[in-house]
Order: structure tokens, then sequence, then C-alpha cells
């Protein structure tokens, strides 16, 4: 099967790239959010009666050991990714691709919930465009991941049904004999 480029690289390559690049945003997402999703003291909080209410307090106070726990189960999946590339492993493309979509929602919504805090509305937009160019750069990798792991899953299922065809009998084939043996029977004389 011929190889397509795009941008310079193959698929493979770019699914390469879109790990060490989930890798690295995430920790540089820690080390630039981490002061803005830190909750402050929570413990003087007046809980609230409504559900969503009381969910939005919770993500606010917990936002950053969420987002930690997060990211280290999406650094975990995109080291799983660099592997299933090297093993050819077809189901660790589709975990890191349903991963990510989870984890960039997740993003979303904490996101949105901590920009209510009126000390930094400031660098809100700041933010939000930090988080919409990771999300953009996601997708971009994103194709990569999609069509190698396209790539795996037709060549792993031409595979098979080319294994399906040939089949292994003990005995030798009748028609691996030599011509003369089956068509003139041997005389004596």
């Amino acid at each position: 099967m011929r190889q397509q480029y795009w941008y310079g690289m193959s698929a493979k390559l770019g699914t390469v790239l879109a790990g060490v690049f989930t890798i690295v945003a995430t920790e540089m997402y820690l080390i630039f959010e981490e002061k803005y999703i830190r909750g402050e003291n929570c413990s003087d909080l007046e809980w609230a009666q409504s559900e969503t209410k009381m969910i939005s307090l919770f993500l606010m106070c917990w936002g950053f050991e969420i987002v930690l726990l997060v990211s280290l189960v999406t650094c975990g999946v995109s080291v799983f990714l660099l592997y299933s590339v090297y093993a050819e492993v077809f189901r660790g493309l589709l975990v890191y691709i349903i991963w990510i979509i989870l984890y960039e929602v997740m993003n979303i919504i904490i996101q949105f919930l901590t920009n209510t805090n009126p000390k930094i509305r400031a660098v809100r937009v700041m933010r939000w465009f930090g988080l919409m160019s990771r999300i953009f750069m996601q997708c971009f990798w994103m194709f990569f991941v999609l069509t190698h792991a396209y790539t795996l899953h037709k060549s792993k299922t031409q595979g098979h049904i080319l294994t399906y065809d040939s089949r292994v009998s003990p005995e030798p084939r009748s028609f691996l004999r030599r011509k003369s043996e089956t068509t003139f029977p041997a005389t004596r004389q």
C-alpha cells in the first residue's frame, strides 16, 4: 500500500508527533493554568442548596486536583499511543481518539467554571485563546491518528482474509507429483 503524505509527513509520523504534542501541551497546561485553576480555601464557602451550584462549587474547589488526575491519565494514554504506533496496535489508537475528546470536553467545562472567578477577569481571554489553540491543534493531529488507525485496520483485515485462504494439509498434494508418474505407470522388464 502506497503511503500518502500531508504537510510532508506520513500518517505514522503524524501520529507519533500527535502523541508527543499531547504530552508537551498537557504539561504546559498544568504549568500555566495551575494558579488559575487551584481553588482557594474552600472550607469557608457556604454550600448551596441546588445541585448544579454544588457541583459548580465542587469543581471550582477541586478543579486543580481533577485536572492533575486527568492530565496524568492523558500522558499515560499518549505514551500508550506511541507504543501502539510502534507495535501497530489498532485499539491503542482508538483509546487515544476517545480519550482526547473526553479530555478536551472536561477542560472546557473546568475552564468555563473557573472563569467566573473575579480575580482572573484580566486573563480570561488569554486562557480561552490557549485552550482553543490547543483544541485546534488536537484536531489537526487527530487527522493523522485517524488516518493511521484506518490504515492499520485495513491492513489487519486484509491480512486475516489472506490467511483464511491458505490451507495447510499434512499430506503432499497430488498435483506436485511429476506428470510422468501419474499418467504412465511404470513398466517392469
